[in-house]
This record gives structure tokens, sequence and C-alpha cells, in this order.
């Protein structure tokens, strides 16, 4: 039974992450993408969410069905044959609405496929970054076209095996979840921080494959994976009552940096620090510094808000560039026709952003089902840095440029401030 994900902000996200180039064995999971079909330039994760150029924001009306306070349809949570000790745990990955359908009825004692850690991942995605996951693409693997997989693997959360396929329906051994989780926390832009061996007091160490060991350290510091009799069972199967516990330990841990770790004020002061360095003009310099007091005031993503007190994506660059004393228009696809156009890409096509300027406006396409191409844009900051009205999770935000989603989903450049 699919997962049935809410729609926010009256649009569906499309989201696209890193891939992690780890040298692991083909099928591991984490897992030999450097084998896997190419998406599209390389490879941060958080996507932006839709902007609505119409004001003012008060009189927009989602849809029924598309207004973000609506609750997911979920089926009702069974708990199947789950042991004592998963009881408890499984009940609050219900409550945080982390179990996708294909799971709440399921029986916990199995041991989980392939197929339901990218929907059990997905769905955690989904809920601490805000947005949908909805592939780019769907013919990655030849014995699956499953969105929430290709979802998953454009993320860099999956891979697949150097034939081509995903086996979907395989099952995962402990090591392998390890490093999906570990995988999981890279999007998150989550250090691993590791500063000892923390497997030596497992009897059975020895046996966790060398690709899986960083990642099996990372869980075992976390508390996320505590073993059993002083083992760690790197090559059993996991089960679902297993897996859908760790997940959980895994994502409090990753929600808990999110939300206390994201962004220091030290980071910001090297950020604007960094930012009015490399301005080439007192307008440029002004302007991002206006742009990183929006950041310090966590103001708010709010579909179709042009300011001051909350922005979308256009909104904000428009309502930046008008107080500066150059107005220009409205949505992100009309503002490609402001300003000259920046080289961003050198002679094989690669993206560079080695001519951007401090203030440049930065345009992403297809981050979500549109008319128009251009569908996100955001204000660039110098040290590869831009400055933006991300989603209604992140608000107005810092995200780099050299990875992941926004490095995937960039189109162009264009500078009005000369």
């Amino acid at each position: 039974m699919k997962y049935k994900f809410i729609r926010r902000a009256g649009v569906s996200l499309l989201l696209l992450s890193s891939l992690l180039s780890l040298s692991l064995p083909a099928g591991a999971d984490g897992v030999d993408i450097n084998n896997a079909p190419a998406i599209d330039g390389a490879d941060v994760s958080t996507a932006p969410e839709a902007e609505n150029p119409s004001l003012p924001p008060a009189e927009e009306t989602p849809s029924a069905g598309e207004n973000e306070a609506d609750p997911p349809v979920k089926e009702p949570l069974v708990l199947n044959n789950a042991s004592d000790w998963a009881v408890q745990n499984l009940q609050e990955a219900d409550m945080l609405n982390l179990l996708p359908d294909i799971l709440r009825s399921a029986d916990m004692k199995e041991d989980i496929t392939r197929r339901e850690m990218c929907y059990l991942a997905t769905t955690a995605y989904e809920r601490i970054t805000g947005n949908e996951p909805i592939p780019i693409r769907t013919d990655y693997f030849t014995d699956t076209d499953d969105s929430l997989i290709c979802a998953a693997y454009e993320i860099g959360i999956v891979g697949g095996y150097t034939d081509g396929t995903f086996l979907p329906e395989k099952l995962l051994t402990r090591q392998e979840f390890f490093q999906i989780l570990a995988n999981f926390n890279r999007q998150m832009d989550k250090p691993a921080n590791l500063n000892k061996d923390y497997l030596k007091s497992f009897s059975d160490h020895d046996t966790v494959d060398d690709w899986a060991e960083p990642a099996t350290q990372e869980m075992v510091a976390l508390g996320v994976v505590n073993g059993t009799g002083g083992k760690l069972r790197p090559l059993d199967a996991s089960s679902r009552q297993e897996s859908i516990v760790m997940f959980l330990r895994n994502y409090k841990e990753a929600n808990r940096y999110l939300k206390t770790e994201w962004l220091t004020a030290e980071q910001l002061a090297e950020m604007n620090k960094a930012a009015m360095e490399q301005a080439t003009t007192s307008e440029a310099g002004q302007l991002v510094q206006m742009a990183l007091s929006y950041v310090k005031k966590n103001t708010p993503y709010v579909f179709g808000a042009t300011g001051p007190n909350a922005f979308d994506c256009s909104g904000f660059t428009s309502y930046l560039y008008r107080q500066a004393g150059h107005p220009i228009n409205r949505t992100a696809q009309q503002q490609t026709k402001n300003g000259v156009e920046i080289k961003t890409r050198d002679e094989n096509g690669k993206v560079t952003f080695e001519y951007l300027r401090p203030g440049d406006l930065l345009f992403f396409a297809s981050t979500y089902s549109s008319s128009d191409r251009i569908t996100h844009v955001g204000i660039y900051m110098g040290n590869n840095q831009m400055v933006h009205a991300a989603n209604s999770t992140r608000g107005v935000t810092v995200d780099s440029l050299l990875s992941g989603y926004y490095y995937n989903h960039f189109d162009s450049a264009r500078r009005v401030l000369e």
C-alpha cells in the first residue's frame, strides 16, 4: 500500500540530494553509486517550496487537501506480532508520523526489505525536511520504477547494483542498514564526530566489513544500535521492528542536530564576513548583509509572502532588491529577465560558480511541478553559499551550492548590481 503524502503549500516538491561516493561492494546499501546511472550533473538536502506570485498572501486559499495543517491520511497502526520491547518505540514512531502505510500492519518480526527501507527512509526525510519525495526520474533500475525507491536513490540514501537492478524485495543486513542510516545523516549535514573506536567492546566487531565500519561506528556512538549479548550481528538480517526502532533513534538525533546546531551565531558571523569580503560593490555587500539579517531573525517562509515578516523565495529576492533601490520582477521565472546572464558552465558543460559575485540572483529549475521551468531563486552571498527563503520548515536560511539538491537543480544566474 503506497504511502500518502501531504501536499505542501499547494504544490508537490521535488527533492534531490547528494549521491554519496562510497567505495562499497556492489549491492551494499549506500552503495556502489559510482556505477549507478547518472543523474544530470552531480549530486542539499532541503528543497524549496513553491512561490505564490499573487498579493496579498492572505488572499491565497489552498484547495481541499492541500492545506499544510491538514493531517496526513494513514492506515491504522496494527502492531502485528510486535515484541513487547518494541511496542512503545513503534507507537512513538507512529505518533511522529514516521511509519509508511507499507509497514503499519506488517508482521514486525519479519525482516525488512530494501523497498520497505526506502519507504521508511523517505517518510522520515519528508518529516524532517518538510519536502515531499517526488523523483525527477523513475528509470534508474531495470527491475523497478517505484517512485519512492527512486526518490531514496536521488536523495543519496540507497544505491543499486552494477547490473542495473535494485532488488526491492531483497532483505537488508544490519550493516547495510547502518550504512543507510549514516547516509541519511549526511543528507542532514550531520557530521559523524567519531573520536575513538566504538566497536572494540563487541566480540564480533571483526566481522563488520571494511566498507561498513565507519557507519557502524557512527551508529554505536549515537546509541542507535546497542548490540545483543555483546554482539553487533552485522551480517544478520534486520527485522522490521529493529529497523523502525533504530531509525526512530537516528531520526531523533538528526532532528535534534538540525534544531540546535543547523546554523550557529558564529557560523552566521563567518558567512557574513566572507560575503562582505567578496562583495565587489558596497551595494552588493549591503544587499547580502540585509539578507542575512532575516536569517538571524528566523524569518519564516510563507507561500505568497513578500515581506518583511515572511517571504516566499521570489518574494524575498524582490523585496531585498526593492529595498536596495533596484526593483525586479515578482516571480522566479520573471526574474530571469532582470539583469544580465552570468556564465555558470565551463567548456565541458559542468556547473561552475567562479564567475559569481555577491548579490547575483541564482535560479533553480523543476523543484516542483509547475508550468514555469524556473521554480526557485536565491541570492549569492559569496563563498559558494546562497541565502534564500527555502521552505516552511527552515524559512530564510543559508545553503551551500557545491553539493546536493541545489547543485543538481541549479539552472543559471543573473547580475542586477554592476
